[in-house]
């Protein structure tokens, strides 16, 4: 089982299990000292088992527990200020293949939860410190399906969403759901906008219908749908829908960074301030911000990581590059929804088509890849490290970042899965190659 920023995480039936969830649970609850909780989940058929269990820990240690369903992650700090809950839970394991689940410990719209806070959760966890409550004091439990409509009208809402401009050209949009959180929230507010909409993979089943990560390979029946049914956009997310990959009318997937490039570039032009993404997220979102003759900050990698820092830098909007948008006006949290209606509102705004609207901001060629994480990994990193030193600007706060002056090369271990990342961009995709090459050979990967 893995424990991160980002929650626990682990195969269903191997490390995760309904004793771990209820446990976790009972430690969330107990630190929280009661209240409120709104629970969630994505459309994998573990989800109810482990959400029953979730719900299990809560009610013991005195938690009142608001269940609002099958709902996007983001729905949940959403729902945990719209119910002046104390905390939420969503279980999902967000990108990662069907056999996985996950809890994740979020804050309300306003509020993310510390990485402090989560040790607390853990250390609790492991020492079985509970504060169980007798049979009179024990929480209640009840369910909500308000969030749906919630959700989407406050996003509708949202200065940086021009509404009127989406009704009135009225775009052609393919969404797919990738058979997960977002089959019915994602269909409801493009509905809302006025858009002539397809649906794709809006069904949940037992299996998800496409790989659960929106990444181009997996978007091959999406970029066939915009071209047969002549779309102006197409958008998939994964399966608890924070992130969202956009595929053009032409049916070419631009690559899951271009979202926030072209997010970051719609909310600049209309309410200017600072943006914050992470050390692996392209560069091409600091350069649309130069543009706009704004500051750009990084973060380490972790939705958490990212929120602080646009809360402390007052960042304008921010994220992370697997398509992750952050727009603090809305909550702290990416939200596919919220990108959905920020790139229909740049592209509203224009008569250029989106493949012309992504031509035409910053971009690098990037080339990512992903390891078994191996035992000697910080002597693995130290090489890493020895190596380009002379070369580039060393980050030393999430792996190895190196910076260089046509490029960067990004080394560290996932926070959801057992394995590292590499990741390289460059002007060229000559140039990423080569880095990527170098970088891999250094690390004996």
């Amino acid at each position: 089982m893995l424990r991160s920023v980002s929650g626990i995480r682990g195969v269903v039936g191997v490390d995760l299990t309904p004793d771990v969830v209820l446990r976790h649970a009972a430690a969330f609850g107990t630190i929280l000292k009661g209240g409120r909780v709104v629970i969630a989940s994505d459309t994998r058929p573990t989800g109810p088992m482990l959400k029953e269990a979730a719900i299990a820990g809560l009610l013991s240690v005195g938690c009142d527990v608001v269940d609002i369903g099958v709902a996007p992650t983001p729905t949940v700090p959403l729902a945990v200020s719209h119910f002046r809950a104390t905390g939420g839970l969503a279980v999902t394991a967000s990108h990662n293949p069907i056999e996985w689940n996950a809890l994740k410990f979020l804050g309300s719209a306003t509020r993310m939860l510390p990485a402090a806070f989560l040790e607390r959760v853990y250390r609790a966890a492991d020492a079985g410190r509970f504060a169980y409550k007798r049979w009179a004091a024990i929480g209640t439990s009840g369910a909500s399906d308000r969030m749906l409509e919630v959700h989407v009208d406050k996003v509708l809402k949202l200065r940086a969403v021009d509404a009127g401009a989406i009704k009135r050209r009225r775009p052609r949009v393919v969404f797919d759901a990738g058979g997960g959180a977002g089959l019915e929230y994602g269909p409801l507010l493009l509905e809302r906008l006025g858009c002539r909409l397809h649906r794709l993979h809006c069904t949940p089943g037992p299996r998800f219908p496409r790989g659960p990560e929106p990444v181009p390979g997996n978007l091959r029946a999406l970029g066939a749908a915009v071209r047969k049914h002549r779309a102006d956009i197409g958008f998939a997310v994964d399966p608890d829908a924070d992130r969202l990959a956009i595929v053009d009318e032409n049916g070419r997937p631009l690559g899951e960074e271009r979202t926030l490039v072209l997010a970051s570039y719609w909310v600049l032009s209309r309410s200017p301030g600072p943006v914050v993404i992470n050390l692996s997220t392209s560069r091409a979102v600091l350069d649309v911000a130069r543009g706009f003759g704004q500051k750009g900050y990084t973060s380490k990698v972790g939705e958490v990581n990212v929120a602080a820092m646009i809360q402390s830098k007052k960042a304008a909007i921010g994220g992370e590059g697997n398509g992750g948008v952050i727009l603090p006006s809305l909550h702290y949290g990416r939200d596919a929804l919220l990108g959905m209606a920020l790139v229909l509102s740049l592209w509203a705004s224009t008569s250029a088509s989106i493949a012309e609207l992504s031509a035409g901001l910053p971009y690098y060629h990037a080339v990512k890849k992903t390891a078994p994480r191996p035992a000697d990994l910080s002597r693995r990193l130290k090489r890493f490290g020895a190596r380009f030193v002379k070369e580039g600007r060393l980050d030393r706060r999430d792996g190895i970042k190196v910076d260089l002056d046509d490029g960067s090369i990004h080394v560290r271990p996932s926070n959801t899965e057992p394995i590292m990342r590499v990741s390289s961009e460059a002007t060229t995709r000559k140039r990423a190659k080569g880095l990527m090459s170098e970088a891999l050979d250094v690390l004996g990967l």
